[in-house]
């Protein structure tokens, strides 16, 4: 038992964390996939598209607003330590100023083309996701607080929970999208407070001047616009074919598409946290004292746990697609069996991807990360545009499966080139 103790010992801060964050994100993700599985069958197929389609265009909003900086913020805090409150506040300005741009552009859009009907639920949904954009989540990564920050973030979830099912069992028939998308509203707000509270308290800003705020945002906005536009360009896999899905299939069309949806989301989560594990040690055999043999060989012990842990959906999604939908879903969701197969072969895929990415990304190749995203966000428009008009919601799932597969491939093209030549 000491030799166990002490080869854990060093890690102990490291694996409680882990623990804490797998227990919290998972509970978080398990709440919320059970009420916007309730929802679904609640307000129906058309109303749950048009949500989808809400929070579709919402994640650009969070993307356009948080501009890179949930990638780039950790490493400048870490790279200057002395500048943490210039950095914190600037980021947090450059964000405020964005969100007013985006909530402008979507009010005039919105009046331009009178869509009044999805004025309120529209504007509701891309406020609570521009709200998650201003998360000081990197700051608490930096400080070794992550724990703290997903106690909060299963807070927001546990009482978006709480509230809708409090609806569900004393006025089921009062439930409607309104309701939905303002409770989502509220809670993103509560959840932005807890953690901006708790961290801004910590910054001493009496020496934070107008004119360095002013330069830092100025370089925030230059050095990360690549990152940003690759983020953008990264949502052309799994967002815009729904908002494409919406103009050519209407509302009905995209509700079925987002019933399975909502268990891709959920086996997401679930690879992500086996590769958050596997990241750090992605860095660490990228090592150049690494040679090739040593890659190969944790390469494909990665690449066989990133498969087992997808598996655990890709099996049922393959061989029992019609059950799962009928028992979750009502019978209106029946046609998303297809959908759910396609979604099962892409969960696969992205498993195997995510492997690829964290290496090409170790070893610097930034550039090729940042060209493959392009060519793969530029394949799913075209297939978007042939696909959906034809198939709808399958032909929906089936672009997003064949543009990301793609990037993927070339990925894993990159990475096994680059480990050869290692050797």
């Amino acid at each position: 038992m000491f030799w166990f103790r002490n080869l854990f010992q060093p890690h102990k801060k490291n694996l409680q964390n882990l623990s804490a964050l797998v227990i919290f994100n998972f509970l978080a993700a398990a709440l919320f996939f059970i009420t916007q599985i309730k929802i679904a069958n609640v307000i129906g197929s058309a109303q749950f598209g048009l949500l989808a389609y809400c929070i579709a265009v919402g994640m650009y909003a969070e993307v356009i607003i948080g501009y890179g900086t949930y990638r780039t913020l950790v490493r400048e805090l870490i790279h200057y330590p002395d500048r943490q409150a210039v950095l914190v506040m600037s980021s947090l300005i450059m964000r405020c100023l964005l969100l007013v741009v985006v909530v402008t552009v979507l009010l005039l859009l919105n009046i331009i083309f009178q869509t009044n009907s999805i004025r309120w639920v529209l504007i509701c949904v891309v406020l609570a996701y521009a709200l998650k954009a201003l998360n000081l989540q990197p700051l608490y990564d930096v400080w070794n607080q992550m724990v703290r920050h997903s106690i909060y973030y299963m807070t927001q979830k546990a009482l978006y929970f709480l509230l809708i099912w409090i609806i569900v069992f004393f006025a089921t028939d009062c439930l409607n999208l309104n309701i939905v998308v303002t409770i989502l509203l509220i809670t993103e707000g509560v959840y932005l407070f807890l953690q901006q509270r708790w961290a801004i308290q910590k910054i001493d800003f009496r020496e934070t001047k107008a004119y360095y705020l002013a330069v830092t945002i100025k370089e925030m906005l230059k050095k990360d616009s690549w990152i940003a536009l690759t983020a953008v360009f990264t949502l052309s896999f799994g967002t815009l074919n729904q908002i494409i899905l919406k103009h050519y299939a209407g509302l009905v069309e995209l509700g079925i598409y987002a019933a399975p949806w909502q268990i891709v989301l959920g086996a997401i989560l679930l690879v992500s946290q086996v590769s958050r594990i596997g990241n750090p040690g992605i860095a660490r055999i990228t090592r150049p004292e690494i040679n090739g043999t040593q890659r190969k060989k944790f390469l494909i012990k990665y690449s066989c746990i990133m498969a087992a842990s997808a598996s655990t959906v890709f099996v049922p999604a393959i061989l029992f697609p019609d059950l799962i939908i009928t028992t979750i879903f009502s019978h209106e969701y029946a046609s998303a069996s297809s959908i759910l197969r396609v979604h099962g072969i892409y969960i696969m895929v992205f498993s195997l991807g995510l492997v690829a990415s964290q290496y090409v990304v170790s070893v610097y190749m930034e550039r090729f990360y940042f060209i493959s995203v392009i060519i793969g966000g530029l394949l799913s428009i075209i297939l978007c545009y042939v696909l959906i008009p034809l198939y709808g919601g399958f032909g929906a799932a089936i672009s997003l499966l064949l543009s990301h597969g793609f990037t993927m491939g070339l990925y894993w093209i990159a990475m096994i080139k680059h480990v050869k030549n290692v050797d």
